[in-house]
């Protein structure tokens, strides 16, 4: 196991992750608790996040309970999924590489962001992408819909770039992810 370093703080996700506005904190966070509640997991849970050969342990921190309002507003999984794991990524990202994300992308580009170096903070530049983010969430992995085979999937999707591709599939119900690097 890594040495723990750093913390999920999901009432924060903005302090570390510019591409998430202060407004849409809420929101983000709402999605992840909704996915931890469903799987039984609160608040101080223990994340593993696997990086090549090295596996860190992160905890998910938040402030709060699930309530049956946010049960209800979150009513689609599918969409909570696609959402949380997007916060966990980036987080993820921001603690466990020399990116951020800096600006979502459009549809049809074969990727869900685009990530700058940390130390630059100037988001006027033009030529501030230095790398490119794919994000797949996983509710509870079964035999055919695994952390592995959406990776797989994802690298074969991706298109061709002078920009490397990160990609991080999230899974709620151990919690885990895992987090590849694609030149």
């Amino acid at each position: 196991m890594g040495i723990l370093m750093y913390e999920i703080n999901l009432d924060n996700l903005n302090h570390y992750t510019p591409v998430i506005s202060s407004e849409a904190v809420g929101f983000y966070k709402e999605n992840c608790m909704v996915c931890f509640h469903h799987e039984g997991y609160k608040s101080g849970l223990q994340m593993t996040v696997v990086q090549g050969s090295t596996t860190h342990t992160l905890p998910v921190i938040w402030v709060g309970s699930v309530t049956e309002q946010m049960v209800r507003s979150y009513g689609d999984l599918s969409k909570a999924v696609d959402h949380a794991a997007c916060a966990l990524a980036l987080s993820i990202i921001h603690h466990l590489t020399d990116f951020s994300a800096i600006e979502q992308s459009a549809i049809g580009t074969t990727i869900d962001y685009f990530l700058g170096l940390k130390e630059n903070n100037d988001e006027t530049l033009i030529f501030n992408h230095k790398a490119r983010l794919e994000v797949s969430g996983i509710l509870k992995e079964n035999s055919s819909n695994t952390v592995d085979r959406r990776i797989r999937s994802k690298l074969r999707r991706l298109s061709s770039s002078d920009l490397p591709a990160l990609i991080v599939v999230v899974e709620f119900s151990r919690p885990w992810s895992k987090m590849v690097r694609h030149e």
